[in-house]
């Protein structure tokens, strides 16, 4: 890691990795440092309502969905690190309009 000299910011490198830039503007040769870069990409997963004819097979719950209905299915997932609390997703029984509530 290197930080810039002017702001005191992480520098990223550039992409043929021979030098450092910083948002401020500024930037550094990148010398005898070896500069590598890695994308990272996650896989989003699928959300799967099952249904069996009508009948949605999630549970049900109390929550006010902006239609003015009162009754939502729900479903929990863990779409931050694992330290951190579990997202609730809700589905409104009514219009199906989906929402999430974090933890």
């Amino acid at each position: 890691m290197k930080f810039c000299e002017k702001c005191g910011s992480l520098m990223k490198p550039n992409e043929s990795g021979s030098s450092f830039e910083c948002d401020c503007g500024h930037s550094e040769g990148a010398g005898n440092e070896h500069v590598t870069t890695e994308k990272i990409e996650r896989e989003v997963p699928d959300i799967v309502v099952k249904e069996e004819g009508d009948k949605v097979l999630l549970p049900e719950t109390e929550a006010d969905c902006e239609c003015g209905n009162k009754k939502a299915y729900y479903w929990i997932e863990q779409t931050r690190s694992a330290d951190e609390a579990p997202t609730r997703f809700y589905r409104c029984t009514k219009c199906m309009h989906t929402w999430r509530e974090y933890s």
